[in-house]
Parts: C-alpha cells; sequence; structure tokens
C-alpha cells in the first residue's frame, strides 16, 4: 500500500474519532441541558405550590442564603405574610394556583460556576384597602404608578381593586456560594437589598430580560 493511501487512512480514522467525541459531547450537553431545565421546571412548580399553601418556610428554604447576611428569617417570613396576606392597612387576595409559566435559556458564567435562568409569569390580585378611599383623579395616579410596574389595575370600588401583575420575574441560580445548589429570589429593582445580593452579570441581565417582556407586552397592547 503507498504512503499516500495509508496516509489518507490515518486522516480518515483520525477524522472519525474526532467525530465521535463531537457526538459523544454534544449529547452530553443536551442531556445536562435538559436535567437543568427539568430542575428549573421542578423549582417552579414548588414555588407555586408553597406559594399557595402558605408554606413560608418552605419559601424561605428556597431563598438564596445571602439575603439572611442582610435580614433574618423572621423578618423575612413577616415581609412574605404581608405580601400574600396584607395587615392594618391593607388586605390582599390571591388566587391559589399555578399560572402558566416560562423559563429562559440557561444563562452561565466561568466564574463562581455560575448557572441562571428567569422565571416569568403573570399573576392576579384583588388589594382591599382598610382606611383609605380613591376619588377619581386618586385612581388615575394609582393606576399609572402601578403601570409604571407593569401591573394593570381595574378598581371595582372606592377602597378595592383587582390587579394584574405582568411578567413577574423569579431569578434561579447555582453557584459556589450557594454550594452548587438551586435558590430563587425574586427580581425587585426597587430593593437595595436585590442589589447587594446579586452580581452585576447577572443584574444586567436580568434587567434587559424583563425589558425586553416589558416592550413585547406594550407591543401586543398596541395591536
Amino acid at each position: 500500500m503507498s504512503n499516500l493511501k495509508m496516509s489518507n487512512m490515518k486522516i480518515g480514522l483520525i477524522k472519525n474519532y474526532c467525530f465521535s467525541l463531537l457526538i459523544c459531547f454534544l449529547s452530553f450537553s443536551t442531556s445536562a441541558f435538559a436535567q437543568e431545565v427539568g430542575e428549573i421546571r421542578q423549582i417552579a412548580n414548588k414555588m407555586f405550590e408553597d406559594m399557595n399553601s402558605r408554606d413560608y418556610d418552605a419559601i424561605l428554604e428556597m431563598t438564596h442564603p445571602k439575603v439572611f447576611e442582610i435580614i433574618s428569617k423572621d423578618q423575612m417570613k413577616t415581609v412574605l405574610k404581608s405580601t400574600f396576606e396584607g395587615g392594618n392597612e391593607y388586605s390582599i387576595e390571591i388566587p391559589k394556583e399555578t399560572p402558566d409559566f416560562k423559563i429562559s435559556k440557561i444563562f452561565k458564567e466561568s466564574e463562581n460556576n455560575l448557572s441562571y435562568a428567569f422565571i416569568t409569569y403573570d399573576m392576579t390580585m384583588k388589594m382591599t384597602f382598610h382606611n383609605q378611599t380613591f376619588d377619581d383623579e386618586a385612581k388615575k395616579v394609582m393606576a399609572g404608578v402601578m403601570k409604571s410596574k407593569d401591573m394593570d389595575v381595574t378598581f371595582i370600588s372606592n377602597n378595592a381593586m383587582n390587579v394584574l401583575m405582568n411578567n413577574r420575574m423569579t431569578i434561579v441560580l447555582k453557584d459556589k456560594v450557594t454550594k452548587n445548589k438551586w435558590v430563587m429570589i425574586n427580581y425587585d429593582p426597587d430593593s437595595p437589598l436585590f442589589y447587594q445580593i446579586l452580581s452585576s452579570v447577572v443584574l444586567e441581565k436580568a434587567k434587559t430580560y424583563k425589558q425586553d417582556l416589558m416592550l413585547e407586552n406594550k407591543k401586543k397592547q398596541e395591536n
């Protein structure tokens, strides 16, 4: 057999070997990605189950651990209860249901072995104010303020309103800090706590992702 044929055979074998390695790598990557998406879907379902059952301890268990370096679990539990149940000034009724939710692509950063994704969904609630009423002008102002936060308001009386919360967003992530365990934190750009916990990379990506959702929602309303 000529040297040329031998050389071509070697090249062919090397190409086949490299192609096999590529197929194995792609298969592994696809499998790992599917597993992570499945894990995030489970987290989302559990989050809504815990919200519906008002299991605040379970919600706290899934929360990013850095939160509790700034605020105690007892304080956070009080905040959660007021969020879902209201207080002396107002009461809140949130339907016990699992809304349709979407999961973004999974983003990865080599630093701290970080993986993160966004869970987005719409939610409704009814707010009733106990010590406050709204005239037509106040209703208009309130609707405008809520609209700027991507919420649509319909007043059903002078002290009660239905609220559609568009594109609520929960960030799920895992890294070295969380010991490679998926945890969550709600997207809240108005909270200083939010900025203390997340890296600038995640903050920037979350802001862009949220703004894109709001823009798409605006386009739908205009059509």
